[in-house]
């Protein structure tokens, strides 16, 4: 029989104990026996001296002997200990997760993206459980100076997982760089979650995975977890394109700089092209739509222009329906136009009232972004009237050199965006941080009761009816309805756990039933859990989608904001949301379908298979749909009083 058999493995307290009661017996024993003759310090040596299988007198010869004893017993002793040390460390690691961590964080692999965010958690107060296979990596050492825990360990190893304490964690960050490794990865977390997780009891665990691939991205939140029968985790995709382009387009946003109702060309320019560009031209696809329906005009300005709008038009070929995309090749790095390029050309990009400029080094955007502002100055003699976004993909650190040869007031970054209206946005820094934990806690907490109130609306009647035998749910549900809609008339300010209690509270008075078994099917928690990735996705883009709404509604006379403004100016806003929808379905690439009378089937079709049979015009739609839309609008006045929990 080869091989050898298990390794016996001894608990650190177990050795402890023995040692105590060597000394302690000794001790006892030399006390005894010596008598008078007995010396403390003479015995404790002697007593050590056993551990090493060697027996010396417990009487000193003299205290200069006794010093020299004691001094080569400490060192023996600190090698001996330099031995044991890791070990003996490790389990006091293992036991402080084990005991004082719960809530906290797991991350995987100390890449830029696992370190950026690590650093920011820790700064903020975060308790972080680093998972680090490359035991050479010398990031290790400044998260543990900035207070977080790191394992050097394997994370096929399936022990590492309840090591890091797993199972009381509130978030796990796979943050490695190879897809097929974190999607394997993420695959057994969850196993171990469904395994070890009380579902019942525990919010669920959130998994964060990195995946570089767009079609992995799609495929993952497609089919992942269609039916997310498992509450008792939540699993989203770090993509680092589609995650800055959705934070240039929240910190930017086109409607904060053009005005569609004015008699001008209300257009933005897109200079330059990589993965993040596209992602970006996407979240103007979903969410640059106004009340008179007028697609945004984007020119695309790069040397390669028609070449990369031809593959955005191959892979998104409804585009025209949503945007208007001019391409516009580039014909020299400088912008020297005026001989090189049509007086078209320059009149249309020096109208653009905001510009992004996308590439793949720090240095040359910055350049690209001087050159442009030169181009504006010569055709509208302002240093500072258009802003320019510049996406710093981080990629040489000559920006950062730059701004520490002066002071922070004084700084290459201040002196553009003060004076030239030129800001940055970091692909690492501005993106990797704690906001992918919390995920813009606001906008999270607005898309959980925007699916709230739907599922208030469409939803409650059933499950009141099946889980508590409500005879009269319609009735139920056309109270909590109302007293929802009227709650921001009462307070001015309002959260998302106020909203979960005043709507639990009314069934509570209304059907005499206990809090907590309405709380395991009715809260807002239960009803956002039970959604897959994409219906979540699809809540988000609408509570991101409000600043637009709100925007436009400004500037068409609808305010201040109330329900009666609201219905006078609706026929004007009607087909505003239907068109956003209709172009976040396109992206999630769904098609249009009628449906038969099987149910079943019906399922089938719109969760995997993608059809839908309301991708169609506005006008088509039948009246309950027509609702939906108007729905959200009346839903304005409620989210635009939300506030953080925390605040």
């Amino acid at each position: 029989m080869s091989g050898h058999g298990p390794s016996v493995k001894v608990k650190p307290g177990f050795i402890i104990t023995i040692i105590i009661l060597v000394f302690a017996l000794s001790l006892y024993g030399f006390h005894h026996h010596l008598g008078e003759q007995f010396n403390v310090w003479g015995a404790i040596y002697a007593t050590i001296c056993f551990f090493l299988m060697h027996h010396v007198s417990p009487i000193p010869e003299d205290a200069p002997i006794l010093i020299a004893q004691y001094l080569a017993a400490l060192l023996l002793g600190l090698g001996v200990m330099n031995l044991v040390w890791e070990y003996f460390y490790k389990g006091y690691i293992l036991n402080k997760i084990k005991f004082q961590y719960k809530n906290h964080v797991v991350i995987f692999n100390l890449n830029v993206i696992g370190r950026k965010i690590c650093h920011d958690l820790l700064s903020k107060g975060y308790k972080v459980v680093v998972v680090e296979v490359d035991s050479d990596n010398h990031h290790v050492e400044d998260v543990k100076k900035r207070g977080g825990i790191v394992l050097k360990s394997s994370s096929r190893d399936p022990k590492t997982l309840e090591d890091c304490g797993l199972i009381n964690a509130k978030t796990c960050i796979l943050a490695g760089d190879n897809d097929s490794k974190n999607i394997e990865l993420a695959k057994r977390i969850t196993a171990f979650t469904i395994q070890h997780k009380n579902y019942v009891e525990d919010k669920s665990l959130k998994i964060i995975i990195n995946v570089s691939s767009e079609s992995n991205v799609s495929l993952m939140k497609d089919y992942f977890d269609i039916h997310n029968q498992d509450e008792h985790y939540d699993l989203e995709t770090i993509n680092l394109p589609e995650i800055t382009a959705k934070h240039i387009f929240d910190q930017f946003p086109p409607h904060q700089y053009i005005n569609i109702e004015k008699d001008e060309e209300q257009a933005i320019a897109i200079i330059g092209y990589n993965a993040t560009a596209h992602q970006f031209l996407l979240e103007n696809l979903i969410l640059s739509h106004y009340p008179n329906l007028q697609n945004l005009k984007v020119y695309l300005v790069d040397k390669d222009a028609e070449t990369h709008f031809a593959d955005f038009t191959f892979k998104h070929p409804y585009y025209h329906d949503y945007l208007e995309i001019i391409p516009v090749k580039l014909l020299n790095e400088t912008f020297f136009a005026n001989f090189a390029w049509s007086k078209k050309h320059i009149e249309q990009l020096s109208q653009v009232k905001i510009a992004y400029l996308f590439g793949n080094d720090d240095a040359e955007l910055m350049n690209t972004a001087a050159n442009f502002r030169q181009f504006l100055y010569s055709q509208t003699l302002s240093v500072s009237q258009v802003p320019l976004v510049i996406c710093m993909p981080e990629n040489d650190g000559i920006i950062d050199l730059l701004n520490t040869q002066n002071n922070q007031r004084e700084n290459v970054s201040t002196v553009f965006q003060k004076s030239l209206n030129i800001h940055q946005v970091k692909t690492f820094t501005d993106t990797c941080n704690s906001n992918t934990i919390e995920q813009n806690e606001l906008n999270d907490s607005l898309a959980r009761i925007i699916n709230y109130f739907y599922s208030i609306k469409y939803e409650f009647a059933g499950i009141l009816s099946k889980e508590f035998g409500v005879s009269n749910a319609e009735n139920v549900v056309k109270t909590l309805e109302t007293e929802l809609l009227q709650l921001p008339i009462k307070k001015t300010s309002i959260t998302e756990n106020e909203i979960d209690k005043h709507v639990i509270g009314i069934l509570v008075d209304q059907l005499n039933i206990p809090s907590f078994k309405l709380n395991k099917h009715l809260s807002i928690d239960k009803r956002w859990n039970a959604l897959n990735h994409r219906k979540k996705d699809s809540n988000r883009f609408a509570a991101r989608n409000i600043s637009v709404k709100i925007t436009s509604m400004k500037n068409i006379g609808c305010w201040p904001l109330s329900y009666e403004n609201i219905k006078l100016y609706y026929p004007k806003l009607a087909s505003m949301e239907h068109k956003r929808w209709m172009a976040e379905k396109m992206v999630f690439n769904f098609k249009y379908g009628s449906f038969g009378e099987d149910k079943s089937q019906k399922q089938l079709l719109k969760e995997v298979l993608k059809i839908h049979d309301q991708l169609i015009p506005y006008e088509r739609l039948t009246a309950i749909e027509k609702e939906k839309d108007l729905n959200l609008f009346m839903l304005l006045i409620l989210l635009h009083a939300v506030k953080p929990n925390h605040a």
